[in-house]
């Protein structure tokens, strides 16, 4: 895309254009500002309020860094809403400062709602030796992923369909850090 201007008019893609202020302003600024995407875009995390069940959203959520500080129940759930469209993201991390005696359970709006892909590589602190790292898969209907007594997570829930995400990251836990399941 060229654009080219004097007195008035603007040549864009080689069509000639009559602008007056505003639009000549607008279109300086495009042209500076054309390839200079250097800073990226930033974008702030969401803290999420810990409690027996929080509801994740498209337009709250979907994007951006979720960040759980802790835990309010034996059992927080986080549920996953079912995507509007494929690649709609989920990023959520432990920001928590210890390790929690609790779990943390992502799940579908309803039982059978969603299904997992991929897999989660697991760290249990406990372990000494190889068995202390290994990668937790989801079987072919499952729609929960529990992490147990989490000491420090990043997990991604990415939409490959409407009601399928594909799951990736690091759990690390006292104990088997990752299990998936059935609702």
């Amino acid at each position: 895309m060229a654009i080219k201007g004097n007195q008035g008019t603007v040549t864009l893609d080689g069509l000639v254009h009559t602008l007056d202020d505003r639009d000549r302003v607008a279109a300086q600024i495009v042209q500076e500002s054309v390839n200079d995407i250097t800073g990226g875009v930033n974008i702030a995390p969401v803290i999420l309020t810990p409690a027996a069940s929080v509801t994740l959203t498209k337009e709250a959520n979907s994007g951006r860094l979720n960040l759980i500080p802790s835990v309010a129940t034996s059992n927080d759930e986080y549920v996953l809403p079912v995507a509007a469209a494929a690649g709609e993201t989920y990023e959520i991390a432990w920001s928590g400062i210890a390790a929690d005696a609790d779990d943390i359970l992502f799940v579908a709006p309803s039982a059978d709602g969603l299904t997992f892909t991929g897999g989660v590589l697991q760290f249990d602190t406990d372990e000494a030796g190889v068995g202390g790292y290994t990668i937790a898969f989801p079987g072919a209907d499952d729609d929960k992923l529990t992490i147990v007594n989490p000491e420090s997570f990043c997990i991604k829930f990415v939409a490959t369909t409407t009601t399928n995400y594909h799951v990736s990251g690091y759990a690390m836990s006292t104990d088997t850090a990752v299990a998936f399941g059935d609702q």
